[in-house]
């Protein structure tokens, strides 16, 4: 393998990383909803596509106008998009959600793809069809290696970006394994009968997941926004679809499971875009995503290590 080679496997690694940064933080919330209820909410793509409007929209109208630090400004912006997305979901999860945890699966499903359809079309009449765009932010480079042929860069906001996605993954990680909540969401999520039985209340459990869940598909469509410098309505969909192949991947068990299949779909789609046509891409990530849970219906990371559910 030559230098320029190597260089460039370098990039598109450091590439995968990036992008299984944000699968992984929409996966977590199919997780955590999946876990405290054994039903899916198809809404959590919508919601992210939600926050990411609130931060390209918001940073387009303040960059340049309101005299804050750019830094200062992405996090101000950034915060309000994913507080006010994970208080939509919340509402949404009182509203809709909860009302039909005692109904069939099937309910849910539908009634949240209902969410989500609304939730879309409402954000597509509000930006009137359009996609919003803003200028490259925070595009100096961090640092760079030089090879014969080829330069490995990473910048500023990439590295912001991918900090930010593994704070939220270790925060996650830590709240559900030391504190007072995730030990509620186990057990919650193991025998809720039992669980209410000896005096949790899983009303509260339940609303905190879906604020927590929503925050989080919220962070990952911010940070998709601020990464890629747009936002569409339609990206809701391909975001949500994706992670919740990542979901069923890690088991549909485990938060950590959800990180390792969201690495695995960011390595494939990196890669494939290097060395394959990118037109083929998405049909090349599906046709494997549903081979593999041919191979392994109940997840290939089923039984991890912080698994929510007994295996």
């Amino acid at each position: 393998m030559s230098a320029a080679e190597a260089a460039y496997l370098l990039q598109q690694t450091l590439n995968a990383l990036q992008v299984s940064a944000f699968y992984a933080l929409v996966a977590v919330a199919y997780v955590l909803f999946h876990g405290m209820t054994g039903r899916f909410n198809l809404a959590f793509g919508a919601l992210a596509m939600w926050a990411g409007y609130l931060m390209v929209g918001g940073l387009g109208g303040l960059i340049g106008r309101s005299g804050l630090p750019t830094g200062v400004l992405i996090l101000a912006v950034g915060g309000i998009a994913v507080l006010s997305t994970g208080l939509t979901g919340a509402v949404a999860g009182r509203l809709v959600a909860r009302p039909l945890l005692r109904h069939p699966p099937l309910a849910m499903l539908v009634a949240t793809i209902g969410l989500a359809i609304m939730l879309e079309e409402a954000m597509r009449l509000a930006a009137g069809s359009r996609e919003l765009w803003i200028r490259p932010l925070l595009v100096r480079p961090l640092f760079s290696i030089e090879a014969p042929g080829f330069l490995v860069q990473v910048t500023f906001m990439q590295a912001a970006v991918f900090g930010l996605c593994v704070t939220l993954a270790a925060a996650l990680v830590w709240l559900i394994d030391r504190r007072r909540f995730g030990r509620l969401w186990r057990a919650c999520a193991q025998d809720l009968r039992m669980a209410e039985l000896l005096g949790v209340d899983a009303g509260r459990v339940f609303a905190t997941t879906m604020l927590l869940s929503s925050a989080y598909a919220g962070a990952a469509g911010a940070l998709i926004g601020l990464y890629y410098g747009s936002a569409s309505f339609y990206m809701g969909f391909m975001i949500g679809t994706k992670a919740l192949f990542v979901a069923i991947l890690g088991g549909l068990e485990s938060v950590r499971g959800a990180f390792a299949g969201a690495l695995l779909l960011g390595v494939f789609e990196s890669f494939w875009s290097a060395w394959f046509p990118g037109d083929f891409r998405d049909v090349a990530v599906f046709a494997v995503l549903t081979f593999l849970l041919v191979l392994r219906p109940t997840g290939l990371f089923a039984g991890a290590a912080g698994q929510a559910r007994p295996g």
